[in-house]
């Protein structure tokens, strides 16, 4: 979603595998899945990578890569929900839209961790930022989010104020010039993101994060595609034998020890439109 430097290798290798499939698989001659080819920041799109390689090699689906293309997330959903559009599958956070336009694929991929928000801040502002910043003060002050993506209804219904952006970076430089006084991002992807940018002015709010209820998944068209039920069930059982918990483990481990997460201090939002 962001765009960010990543595992790289990870990623090209995971893509190069999946989109040569294509022509080779054992599955029944049903079309490939198609889903939009993630950046080689997203650390989160290589793990889906690699979900959707172990299905093609227990089951013999078949996937094919699109060329990256600069999309919004609104449009990517469209564009799933109907046949014939540029991609059948996407994958990302869950919210009631969503769920009513397209079929939400189980189980959810991210472990319960794509809620845990830590809040990018101003090097020169962390004096305004102590982990025991009252609730009613942060909601005073200006979140950023990107356009059309769910947080952004999750933290306007828990009192919050949001400005919206185009995407990941303007709303990076929207931080740094001051027109926001912080950004909320997902602990599965700050440190890369930060780490990219390489902006010495920004960093982490310590000890503190926000958390809601949310989770990310694959989405499809709702249209019958038989070769879709069988990836819901080739998840599912990655899911119950510990792979899929394996698999993430081994992609975020590494950017999510350094967060102390269990040593922060939380404030928990409700999400009433994840349903």
């Amino acid at each position: 979603m962001s765009g960010f430097r990543g595992d790289r290798r990870h990623a090209l290798c995971a893509l190069a595998t999946l989109a040569g499939a294509a022509g080779s698989s054992h599955a029944d001659d049903a079309p490939p899945l198609r889903y939009i080819a993630p950046g080689t920041g997203d650390r989160f799109g290589s793990y889906v990578l690699a979900l959707l390689e172990r299905v093609r090699q227990r089951r013999g689906l078949r996937f094919q890569a699109v060329p990256p293309m600069q999309i919004t997330q609104r449009r990517l959903e469209l564009e799933v929900s109907r046949r014939g559009g540029v991609a059948d599958l996407m994958w990302g956070m869950s919210n009631a839209q969503r769920r009513s336009e397209l079929r939400c694929l189980e189980p959810r991929l991210d472990e319960g961790l794509i809620g845990c928000r830590l809040l990018v801040v101003r090097v020169d502002d962390l004096a305004r930022w102590p982990a025991s910043l009252a609730t009613r003060v942060l909601q005073a002050r200006r979140a950023g989010q990107g356009l059309h993506w769910p947080d952004v209804d999750i933290l306007r219904d828990n009192g919050f104020r949001v400005d919206t952006a185009g995407g990941t970076l303007a709303l990076y430089e929207m931080l740094q010039r001051g027109h926001i006084d912080y950004f909320p991002r997902s602990a599965l992807e700050v440190l890369e993101e930060l780490e990219t940018l390489d902006s010495p002015d920004l960093t982490i709010a310590p000890g503190l994060m926000l958390r809601y209820p949310a989770g990310n998944h694959i989405f499809a068209g709702r249209h019958p595609q038989p070769q879709v039920d069988a990836l819901e069930e080739q998840l599912a059982q990655l899911a119950r034998s510990g792979e899929m918990k394996r698999l993430f483990d081994a992609a975020f481990d590494p950017v999510l020890r350094p967060l102390g997460l269990a040593g922060r201090r939380s404030i928990t939002l409700h999400n009433r439109r994840d349903g």
